[in-house]
């Protein structure tokens, strides 16, 4: 058997690794209390998860989207441990919001390789 090297694209996946870099140092370091453009904390994560999703997608045009959600969606996991840790507020609504944001990025793809005829489970 022989092992079929993942084409990478490198430059989204350096994209995609400094917005995961900026969202763990945003999600650790101390709250500021200004309300921002976005002033729910869900549709942050939300928003983030999704985008993080997307350009995962592109940068591992080849890997198994389940396979990408999947650790995405540990990262987001370990972001609420490493907040408990550090005194910010921990919640399982938090990982949940991540997970519907990893969805509504990989929902509409998956639809579009099963209606191609090209989904991989």
């Amino acid at each position: 058997m022989s092992i079929r090297a993942r084409k990478i694209n490198r430059i989204v996946f350096i994209v995609f690794l400094a917005a995961s870099a900026y969202a763990l140092a945003r999600a650790l370091l101390p709250d500021d209390d200004s309300i921002g453009l976005i002033p729910w904390d869900k549709a942050k994560h939300f928003i983030v998860f999704y985008v993080l999703s997307i350009l995962a997608s592109l940068a591992l045009p080849q890997s198994r989207l389940h396979r990408i959600g999947l650790v995405i969606l540990a990262f987001g996991g370990g972001i609420e441990v490493l907040q408990g840790l550090v005194g910010r507020d921990a919640s399982w609504f938090d990982l949940f919001a991540d997970a519907c944001g990893i969805s509504a990025a990989f929902g509409p793809m998956l639809v579009s390789q099963w209606w191609r005829g090209k989904a991989r489970f």
